[in-house]
């Protein structure tokens, strides 16, 4: 089939690799293939579509380009909301449950209740969960948010970030920045459950240890390249810190200086931490665990490996937390996603 020229290979594999639109990746595939000299009934069959289907859409393209890949299924769906409605419907779900709303979580019920009340629009619980999704809502479990944590003060840091890692560079020319996010994870006997597989109305049971034994899993990952590192400790205090930054201190090549993002806790700030040249520390807002992406990690390491299962003494949690990092955390494409900081723009500088 001949292609008109419209877009490159490059660009047309790109915007497949980006789509998630699944039948628009696999028409965007179908215009690849016939590129590349496929012939129809062939591409028909690596697709899973017909000849003359496949046809079409080559055909779409070469007379619209890559909009005309889109669906066209009539008028686009009216909505029973105007735009001012709309605005409001938006403040009234992320202002959360009211007082006259009863419930500390507002479900399809409650929204059905709203829609009619405040709104005067009568739809069906089905309705109104579709009007919920076209919204762009989904019912998510929150991350926990400390009362004491300051919104201005995290923005700030937000906002403030690239001029620190300005001013850190200028500090010390000629050293490329490499930002490494740190954190300590206690891992021990008060297990933790996670999802497991289980038939449709069943309620399933997981082993939950409830002893005592614990050791302590220290961590520092650089969002950038995915390197991390980690000691293992039956204690956590400041000497056990100046242990670990000795050691990770040693990795860092000549060429580069480190720049270690952590909290305020006691043995982070504390006067006998001793602090490797080439390190640069920067504390994190009071309560913000949000800012700091190897929080992800430790959720990680939990629900894959953690959780449903029971340790006999401190010499098996030593084993299952070190064979823990070595199956996922020195994966450095896995770590690059479990600890990306979308926040920041990059995790380093020239």
């Amino acid at each position: 089939m001949d292609v008109k020229p419209r877009l490159s290979i490059e660009e047309l594999k790109r915007l497949e690799r980006n789509e998630k639109n699944a039948d628009r990746a696999r028409r965007l595939r179908i215009v690849i293939l016939a590129i590349e000299g496929w012939t129809a009934p062939a591409i028909g069959m690596a697709v899973g579509l017909s000849r003359r289907i496949c046809q079409r859409w080559v055909y779409r393209y070469n007379d619209l380009g890559w909009e005309g890949l889109d669906d066209r299924r009539g008028r686009k769906p009216q909505s029973p909301l105007t735009p001012e409605q709309e605005a409001a419907i938006h403040l009234r779900i992320e202002s959360g449950p009211n007082d006259k709303d009863e419930v500390c979580s507002l479900r399809g019920k409650d929204f059905q209740r709203i829609l009619a009340d405040e709104f005067g629009l009568l739809r069906s619980l089905s309705a109104v969960y579709h009007l919920l999704h076209r919204l762009g809502y989904s019912y998510l479990r929150p991350r926990p948010r400390h009362r004491k944590a300051d919104r201005a003060a995290i923005e700030a840091f937000r906002q403030q970030w690239p001029e620190k890692l300005k001013a850190i560079a200028a500090e010390h020319p000629g050293k490329r920045l490499r930002v490494y996010f740190q954190d300590e994870s206690r891992f021990g006997q008060q297990g933790t459950t996670t999802n497991v597989w289980a038939k449709k109305g069943s309620r399933p049971s997981a082993l939950r240890q409830t002893e005592y034994e614990y050791l302590w899993v220290l961590g520092a990952v650089c969002p950038e390249t995915g390197h991390a590192e980690g000691l293992l400790s039956p204690q956590l205090n400041t000497k056990i810190i100046n242990i670990f930054l000795q050691q990770f201190s040693q990795t860092i090549p000549a060429e580069e200086h480190g720049v270690m993002v952590w909290d305020g806790a006691g043995f982070h700030t504390s006067k006998q931490l001793k602090v490797p040249d080439h390190v640069t520390l920067v504390q994190l807002p009071a309560y913000s665990p949000e800012l700091n992406p190897i929080e992800n990690l430790w959720h990680y390491l939990k629900r894959h490996f953690w959780s449903n299962r029971a340790y006999q003494d401190y010499d098996a949690l030593e084993e299952a937390a070190m064979a823990a990092w070595q199956r996922a955390v020195l994966d450095t494409e896995l770590m690059k996603t479990v600890c990306a900081a979308p926040y920041l723009k990059r995790a380093s500088s020239d």
